[in-house]
């Protein structure tokens, strides 16, 4: 009884022993993950070597059946850590689990083959991994997805240039050529202009022509947009002009001639970093829709006159605009394009000449405005394009060198035109355009520069104050605009201006003649007519075409086209002409020059007359004895008249009477 009682006895106090020594280590193990758990490798590796050595000392005391009781003291012991390490926070379960596991491995490994030296090497190797797992797996093993790490880094890379706490990334995305795109968030302390693309680029580690910075919208401050190509700007391809893909201009694709119009904006090229690699267009009309002026800058050699053939092949393409240019300096500008345009200006006298005729046809546009109704049968106030009403594009090349060309009294009179024009010219749907190497107040009046507003495509400039558009906070230098054909387009409705790559329209022009030479053909079967009644405003042909003699014919008629009075010509026997209405101002402005070219006019139709077949020019200067150019003024306007018929083209025009 006594044995039994002193048994009981025994295993009561051992119960309460294991219990209280179950606590208290229970206890020490929470105190060491709180506060000591970056020694958690060492003390599994030493309690390891403390297990294995009780095994073994047990084992020798106590003889082999210390082998059942060691099992389940160890059994016990791995189910209570395990229990532990249930209670522990999640992020530190799987490397708390995985120290267990490499304790029990390394006790057995331990008590069993001690004395052989590659246990302890991988006892080791183990550990140490273990130990960087638990002391900075957060960081080295944690899987992080790709916009998590493309976060992180750009993240870090804003922080290293000085951003505050508050300034973050808020979203990123990727399209399908790899370029990525990240929006951040601006804090208080930090303003966009502080983070700059060759910076950002630097922390990043790429080319500095990959990242491309600005705000997300003119005037916020607090978003801005960070793209990171792909590849460099540099490596790029041009991409050809998609019109001069024949399968673009078949019937029913996107470039086929006569179906697109300027309303949804002329292709300048792609926008670079864009997502969705979408168009950049210049759009010379507002969503309202209300016509924008709009100017062409750059350097030579930044690729603005391949730009300039771009807009033009764009314009020609549509249905309801007549394009016209002048380019009186380089005579470049619509040498491509010419057979598409109404008119080319190649003088400074013609394009002064133009300029005023667009002025009296805005006026004369905007009275019959008054009687106008769109299609839903609303009252108009703006010029609205149609095929049947195209507005008009009238851009104007290398206006600085035109200005420094003219004589004074030329250059002042193209100012004051080119001033005062898009004050007015906008309601009656007529969108005038200058192309010049800087807008620099010493090159070019801010007065006129001013009434163009944003809408201007900007090419790498020398200088910043060349390209100095109001409200613009872009890059146009060098590092803004790396590469030939890179430009910033516009937006007229106060958007962002689009770093754009433009199209290329040059190579084709100089390695593909006959393919360029097709495809405007092509467009100038769909070009849109002018009215009988404005052609006689402008002084321009009524169709798309002509040839340079004729285009110069129908020019010198303009300023004399007023001039030819009903009264005048009834005095000579050649037919009445039925002359567009013809204001009283007009008629008082009669010169000379203008009276004299009656006669001359006379002798021609009674040439024509007395001919029994039609007859070249060279055949009429000879039989009428007129000088050549006032001859061929003359036949442009008795042909827009109506009272002579014009035949062939190009050196085989010949001309006969109107049925």
């Amino acid at each position: 009884m006594t044995t039994a009682n002193s048994t009981a006895k025994t295993l009561k106090t051992t119960g309460r022993a294991a219990k209280t020594t179950a606590k208290g280590t229970a206890a020490a193990t929470r105190f060491n993950v709180r506060h000591w758990r970056g020694l958690l490798p060492v003390h599994v590796i030493a309690a390891a070597g403390l297990a294995a050595a009780a095994a073994n000392l047990s084992v020798w005391v106590w003889g082999p059946w210390a082998w059942a009781v060691i099992a389940v003291m160890a059994a016990t012991i791995w189910v209570w850590l395990d229990g532990l390490i249930g209670d522990l926070d999640r992020s530190v379960q799987a490397p708390a689990a995985a120290q267990l596991m490499f304790g029990t491995a390394s006790a057995v490994a331990l008590t069993f083959a001690a004395a052989w030296a590659p246990v302890w090497g991988v006892i080791v190797a183990a550990g140490t991994v273990l130990a960087v797992w638990w002391w900075a797996g957060s960081s080295v093993f944690t899987r992080y997805s790709r916009s998590e790490r493309r976060v992180r880094a750009m993240g870090a890379a804003l922080h290293a240039l000085g951003a505050c706490d508050a300034t973050r990334v808020t979203s990123v995305s990727a399209n399908a050529k790899g370029d990525v795109e990240y929006r951040v968030y601006v804090g208080d302390a930090d303003r966009p202009e502080k983070f700059r693309d060759a910076d950002i680029a630097h922390q990043l580690h790429v080319d500095a022509a990959r990242v491309i910075a600005r705000r997300v919208s003119a005037g916020d401050s607090r978003h801005m947009k960070v793209t990171v190509l792909h590849a460099a700007v540099t490596a790029k391809k041009n991409i050809a002009h998609p019109a001069l893909d024949p399968a673009n201009r078949a019937e029913g694709a996107a470039w086929a001639p006569g179906s697109r119009s300027v309303l949804d904006g002329l292709a300048i090229g792609h926008v670079l970093g864009s997502v969705d690699d979408r168009e950049s267009a210049a759009r010379v009309f507002t969503d309202n829709p209300d016509a924008k002026c709009i100017g062409l800058v750059g350097m030579t050699g930044s690729g603005k006159t391949n730009t300039a053939s771009s807009l033009l092949l764009s314009a020609i393409a549509c249905n309801n605009l007549v394009v016209a240019a002048a380019d009186a300096v380089k005579a470049d500008l619509g040498e491509y394009h010419a057979p598409a345009l109404h008119r080319r200006a190649t003088t400074i006298e013609e394009v002064i000449a133009d300029l005023e005729a667009l002025e009296r046809l805005s006026s004369d546009r905007i009275q019959r405005l008054k009687g106008m109704t769109d299609a839903e049968g609303n009252r108009m106030r703006n010029w609205i394009p149609t095929p049947e009403h195209p507005a008009i594009l009238y851009p104007v090349d290398e206006l600085t060198v035109m200005l420094k060309q003219a004589k004074p009294a030329q250059a002042d009179k193209l100012i004051t035109l080119m001033e005062s024009l898009p004050k007015h010219v906008r309601q009656a749907g007529i969108v005038i355009g200058f192309i010049t190497q800087s807008i620099n107040a010493n090159d070019v009046p801010t007065t006129l520069t001013s009434e163009y507003g944003s809408n201007f495509l900007v090419h790498k400039v020398k200088k910043a104050h060349d390209g100095d558009v109001q409200g613009w906070e872009v890059d146009v230098t060098e590092r803004g605009l790396r590469t030939r054909g890179q430009c910033w387009v516009g937006d007229p409705d106060g958007g962002d201006p689009a770093k754009t790559m433009a199209y290329d329209a040059d190579t084709a022009i100089t390695k593909n003649a006959a393919g360029w030479d097709a495809m405007i053909d092509a467009y100038a079967a769909a070009r849109p007519v002018l009215s009988a009644h404005e052609a006689g405003i402008l002084g321009w042909p009524r169709t798309a075409g002509q040839t340079a003699g004729e285009a110069a014919a129908a020019t010198e008629a303009a300023p004399a086209a007023q001039g030819l009075t009903a009264e005048a010509l009834e005095t000579e026997e050649y037919g009445e002409v039925e002359l567009a209405d013809i204001a009283a101002d007009d008629e008082a402005e009669l010169d000379d020059e203008a009276l004299a070219d009656v006669p001359h006019a006379a002798r021609v139709v009674g040439v024509l007359r007395e001919s029994e077949a039609p007859l070249p020019i060279a055949a009429l200067e000879s039989q009428t004895q007129v000088p050549r150019r006032t001859l061929q003024r003359l036949l442009g306007r008795l042909t827009e008249d109506g009272l002579i018929a014009r035949e062939g083209a190009s050196t085989a025009t010949v001309y006969r009477l109107a049925a």
